[in-house]
């Protein structure tokens, strides 16, 4: 898909700009002589990411070009991008692989799924659809793990939020395990859609935003949805652990998974139970100063 002028041009700049803060010496490029350019040169650029100094001068001069996400990345790391800058590289170069533009459908949770999530309080719990997007969360859910709707492009997946979000890693004692895991279960998941656009378009969003996901991808493991035990702090209560199911309905919310947190001993019970009581008073304390106010 073709860029417009626009945005060739914003690239073009951006992409000089980068190069121009550079220091070879960096990358260990031996310095002699008169360097014109005040950073890298183009070739050393083209160089350090394994791609040729032609079509890299053509990104610089603006021409339309398809990068391939894979390009991107190194080129990404050449240049030494941040994270907020590599996605920013991916948005101008492939705006095509941009998921959160794309439409996911219009399918919703039935009545009788978002009854049965609701139900489960005091149990934390939350419906996820085939991108492990959290189409609905309980209130447990939310106090444990924080809001689903936040401002960020990633607020309401699942994947998103294990890899960045810093308050999820926190939040998870066993990030690395639940964060692997994750990746495995949703690469097995979504094995018969490797030709759906919004698919390929989250991965490549998620791939040029994170590292840690990008060697996880690359790993290609894979894992059925397990029962299993997950140690999650939260910093009003401690340390609670829960069992953790996924469950697949059948008929028509067959395209959603139902994710459980089960509190697994007494502990963990109460101190989700202490959770709950404290957000329900304070929740009860802002409707009195409201109303003292009103």
């Amino acid at each position: 898909m073709p860029l417009d002028h626009t945005r060739r041009d914003e690239l073009a700049q951006f992409l000089r700009s980068r190069r121009d803060r550079l220091n070879p010496t960096d990358l260990g490029i031996a310095v002699g002589g008169r360097r014109r350019a005040t950073g890298l040169r183009r070739e050393e650029v083209a160089d350090a990411a394994g791609i040729s100094t032609t079509w890299y001068v053509w990104l610089e001069q603006g021409r339309a070009t398809n990068a391939s996400p894979h390009v991107l990345r190194a080129l990404g790391k050449a240049l030494r991008l941040s994270q907020a800058e590599q996605a920013y590289l991916f948005q101008l170069a492939r705006p095509d692989l941009d998921w959160r533009r794309r439409p996911t459908g219009h399918a919703v949770p039935t009545a009788n799924l978002l009854s049965l999530l609701d139900g489960l309080a005091p149990h934390p719990g939350y419906v996820t659809n085939r991108y492990s997007q959290v189409v609905a969360a309980n209130r447990p859910a939310r106090l444990l793990l924080g809001d689903f709707m936040g401002g960020d492009a990633w607020s309401d997946n699942v994947i998103g939020r294990l890899f960045l979000d810093p308050l999820w890693r926190e939040r998870f004692v066993d990030w690395q395990t639940v964060a692997s895991s994750a990746v495995a279960q949703f690469r097995l998941s979504t094995a018969a859609m490797a030709d759906d656009p919004v698919l390929v378009s989250l991965i490549s969003f998620l791939t040029a935003s994170s590292d840690a996901f990008a060697r996880c991808w690359r790993d290609r493991e894979l894992a059925d949805p397990p029962i299993w035990s997950k140690t999650v702090h939260h910093p009003r209560v401690g340390d609670m652990r829960f069992d953790f199911a996924a469950l697949q309905p059948k008929g028509r919310d067959g395209d959603f998974s139902l994710c459980v947190y089960t509190p697994a001993d007494k502990t963990s019970r109460d101190r989700m139970a202490r959770l709950l009581a404290s957000a329900a008073a304070n929740g009860t304390r802002v409707k009195a100063v409201r109303s003292r106010r009103g």
